[in-house]
């Protein structure tokens, strides 16, 4: 029998089908994630080329939980920056606060020297972003918001850098981010010396997109890409199903232990409605739900009904087709327009668990 060989690699120990807990922490909820062999495949290859992880794939299949799932196994920090249509590259680098220091040039047109200080302090208006962190996280301290100073400066052991949905900006940002990738280090006004460097510890990038742009050739074939995708060994529901069920089954290994918070009937059945329709609202070439509709169904019968199985399965039968049938009503089909009938089978609530 052949032994796989175990790479040098932080990620070696991840199991595929494991589930790791990912504590609250500031602006994000207590979650958790199940690893997939992909995920850790590709993690493993992008750590050790230093290359960033392109992450593609339908909405709900785990792709900006992927990068903090990353930091938080490598015990690295987190830095996250969500692109929109408006975002310019130089943000990545850092951001210059315009408003306050016009703001200060007007008051100090009527105020003394002290106000004219004030304009001279470029600690004022210079805020690092994402890569200014993760590349020079020293000389970033001086410059950081007053609502980020309460994070511990003392150096992490490396940086995980999040670009959230870069398909939504122009071929500039992608292409801007080349030079950045391939010198390691840049330069930013308010600093006479470069950030990184050739010995500066890389960052772990984690780059999505849900696929509304073309990336340019030039960027896709410097990064490693992984595409988030069904478990080719199980049925599309088994894998709902699986995915469900690492987010709402009981999970004994957890600290504290968690309970049940859904019963498997529902996830299976919430997972073979969403079959149904996927399957109805593709074949009218319509946008099909997927995993992300999924857990949004669960996560809100378990808000409005925690523990009581027989009304969340009542409940499924009346929500889902608001979850799941996004295009409103289609003219000629009831069966895929929100204005269909609680599901059949499910209209009458079960007796309760228990």
């Amino acid at each position: 029998m052949t032994v796989t060989a175990a790479p040098n690699s932080p990620f070696a120990t991840l199991q595929p089908g494991a589930v790791q807990e990912l504590s609250e922490s500031a602006g994000q909820s207590r979650a958790w994630h199940q690893w997939s062999a992909a995920e850790i495949d590709a993690l493993t290859l992008a750590y050790a080329a230093r290359r960033p992880l392109l992450v593609r794939g339908e909405p709900g299949t785990g792709k900006t939980q992927l990068a903090r799932a990353a930091a938080d196994a490598l015990g690295w920090r987190l830095h996250a920056e969500t692109i929109h249509p408006r975002f310019e590259p130089p943000e990545l680098l850092a951001r210059f606060d315009a408003v306050r220091r016009l703001a200060d040039a007007q008051a100090a047109a009527h105020a003394g020297a002290a106000a004219e200080e004030k304009l001279k302090d470029l600690k004022r208006y210079w805020r690092p972003g994402v890569l200014w962190k993760a590349y020079g996280w020293e000389s970033a301290q001086d410059f950081l918001a007053d609502g980020e100073r309460g994070v511990d400066p003392a150096a992490p052991a490396g940086h995980v850098v999040l670009i959230d949905e870069i398909d939504k900006a122009d071929s500039d940002l992608p292409n801007s981010l080349l030079e950045v990738l391939a010198q390691r280090s840049f330069r930013v006004e308010p600093l006479a010396q470069p950030i990184g460097g050739p010995n500066a510890q890389p960052p772990l990038i984690v780059i999505t997109t849900n696929e509304e742009r073309e990336l340019p050739a030039a960027f896709l074939r410097r990064c490693i890409v992984l595409t988030q995708q069904p478990d080719p060994g199980m049925s599309y529901r088994d894998w709902l199903v699986r995915r469900g069920a690492a987010h709402f089954a009981e999970l004994p290994t957890a600290i504290p232990p968690r309970t049940e918070l859904i019963a498997a009937v529902i996830l299976e059945q919430a997972a073979e409605q969403l079959v149904s329709d996927r399957q109805q609202v593709s074949n009218l070439n319509l946008p099909p739900p997927g995993l992300a509709e999924y857990l949004d169904l669960l996560y809100a019968l378990h808000e409005l009904f925690p523990g009581q199985t027989g009304a969340q399965q009542q409940w499924l039968g009346r929500l889902s087709a608001y979850g799941y049938l996004k295009q409103g009503v289609v003219a000629g089909q009831t069966g895929v327009s929100q204005t269909r009938a609680p599901i059949d089978g499910l209209a009458e609530p079960p007796a309760e668990n228990g």
